[in-house]
């Protein structure tokens, strides 16, 4: 996948931990909708993974 498409990452609450998945850079990383704190990414889910 190239830089500069949109991509999706898991953003989590670090107040009350609700998680939700945005697609960057098409949307900002929101407030949370649980407590109104800012979300932070977590992590980015453009790659794969093996397990």
């Amino acid at each position: 996948m190239e830089r500069g498409k949109k991509e999706p990452v898991q953003v989590k609450c670090p107040r009350c931990k609700f998680t939700k998945i945005i697609y960057i850079p098409d949307q900002d990383v929101p407030n949370c909708p649980e407590c109104g704190t800012p979300m932070v990414i977590v992590e980015l889910l453009d790659e794969g993974k093996s397990y």
